[in-house]
C-alpha cells in the first residue's frame, strides 16, 4: 500500500478524544493502521488482527500497566 492509498481508509476517531490527544484506527482485511489525529500525514503504525484484539482486550480488561 502507498502513502497515498492512507487517504482512502476509513479513519475512526473515539468520541471521548480531546482535541489534542487521540489516535484514528482505520480498519483492514488483517489488522488496523493507527495514526495521530492531529498528524494525519505522519507515521502510520500497522498492527495485525490478532495483536489488536489482544489490546482491545487488556484495555477492557484493565490488565494494561501504565508508565514505570
Amino acid at each position: 500500500m502507498g502513502d497515498g492509498d492512507l487517504l482512502v481508509l476509513d479513519w475512526r476517531k473515539s468520541s471521548a478524544c480531546d482535541p489534542v490527544d487521540c489516535v484514528e484506527v482505520a480498519l483492514m482485511a488483517r489488522g488496523v493502521r493507527v495514526r495521530e489525529s492531529t498528524r494525519p500525514e505522519g507515521n502510520v503504525i500497522s498492527v495485525g488482527a490478532v495483536a489488536w484484539r489482544d489490546f482491545l482486550g487488556a484495555l477492557c480488561a484493565r490488565t494494561l500497566e501504565g508508565p514505570p
